[in-house]
């Protein structure tokens, strides 16, 4: 099967994409913005140059995908250095140098995927093949750099029945592929989409179309076995995005595919650059020992929601709502409740939601509170 419209990029690809990415002017426009916004609106052709010269010092001479990611790696430290109180992480133990399907929480476009990531990287482990949708790949620079990123296509604008089953079934063989044949490791969201209202609950769906290209000669069990189906958990103190998800996206539908790209690509950049607070990620041990696909959502399910990181403005927004009766974090509250103070009272009452969801999982799965 090809999969060339679809797969990350390998190491023979390297040398040309970049040449490529070199000669678009409209990648290291968008770049200038985000490194000089100021320079970028008053000498914008200075500010291109400017980037494109260091992008070409610091990548031109990568020849692999491991040198691409090389180069990459300090920029998304830094991101997390000036982003994040701190980055924690847990379930080390949990991570073997088997190829593995990671199957995550999906709470940022980007980083949810690029902190497990930095793990992997950091203790020289095989770093991930991530599934993106190809409406975060607007533009051909786009493409070409998430792909050199070892970021593979899902495509999201499929039209009929008979398209759909071919489009998932190359994509399932694509995935299973990776792990079997190419030894990669394998990052997906458990849903489609980010979760915006803050519940992190597993889409059966998904899992259909992993285990899709395998049922037909493999056991579900035998398949699980085989992928090392391996849960994650990853939570963050604040969302850069909460006002957006409490405000929703009330006339998105109304919108061209093209401008629901380009809000996309905002929320992308504003996902990365904006502030979070803490983070941490956990590595939960990896699920084989279930029989039914209702079974593998429970139990990814309950991993994830047992293992996610509970902060104080998850507390604080339970306590505000009445979930639970004593607020231990009285000194952070103000502080807390004052980021969204000029916001309409329903859009406050969102946010309190969606940060509240986590705790109120965590009571309904586990009966405690991390």
């Amino acid at each position: 099967m090809n999969f060339d419209n679809i797969r990350a990029f390998e190491d023979f690809d390297v040398e040309s994409k970049i040449k490529s990415l070199l000669s678009d002017s409209r990648f290291f426009n968008l770049l200038s913005s985000y490194f000089f916004p100021k320079t970028s609106k008053i000498l914008p052709n200075l500010a291109s140059k400017i980037i494109r010269r260091r992008f070409k010092k610091e990548f031109g001479l990568s020849s692999t995908i491991e040198e691409f990611q090389s180069a990459l790696e300090p920029y998304v430290s830094s991101m997390v250095k000036k982003t994040t109180d701190g980055f924690s992480f847990s379930g080390i133990e949990n991570l073997t140098d088997e190829p593995t399907l990671f199957v995550s929480n999906h709470r940022d476009i980007a980083l949810d995927a690029a902190f497990l990531n930095l793990v992997l990287f950091n203790r020289k482990l095989k770093t991930l093949r991530i599934a993106i949708g190809n409406n975060l790949l607007d533009g051909a620079y786009a493409e070409l750099f998430m792909r050199l990123n070892k970021s593979f296509i899902v495509h999201r604008d499929i039209r009929g029945a008979k398209e759909t089953y071919k489009r998932l079934f190359q994509l399932s063989s694509y995935i299973n592929k990776s792990i079997t044949e190419d030894d990669e490791n394998i990052w997906i969201a458990q849903r489609e989409g980010r979760a915006n209202d803050g519940n992190d609950f597993t889409d059966a769906a998904v899992l259909k179309m992993l285990y899709l290209s395998s049922r037909k000669n493999k056991s579900f069990k035998d398949w699980l076995m085989e992928v090392n189906l391996t849960p994650v958990s990853i939570s963050y103190e604040f969302d850069p995005l909460d006002i957006i998800k409490a405000n929703g996206w009330e006339g998105w539908e109304d919108l061209s595919y093209e401008e629901n790209n380009k809000r996309d690509l905002k929320e992308l950049a504003m996902g990365i650059l904006g502030y979070k607070g803490k983070v941490h990620l956990h590595i939960c041990k990896k699920i084989n020992n279930v029989e039914s696909l209702e079974e593998l959502v429970n139990q990814i399910d309950e991993v994830i929601i047992k293992n996610y990181r509970l902060w104080p403005s998850n507390y604080i927004s339970a306590y505000e709502l009445g979930i639970i009766k004593e607020n231990n974090h009285i000194k952070l509250t103000k502080s807390f409740l004052s980021r969204y103070k000029t916001l309409n009272k329903e859009v406050q009452q969102n946010i309190l939601n969606i940060y509240a969801a986590p705790l109120i999982n965590s009571l309904n799965k586990t009966g405690n509170l991390n």
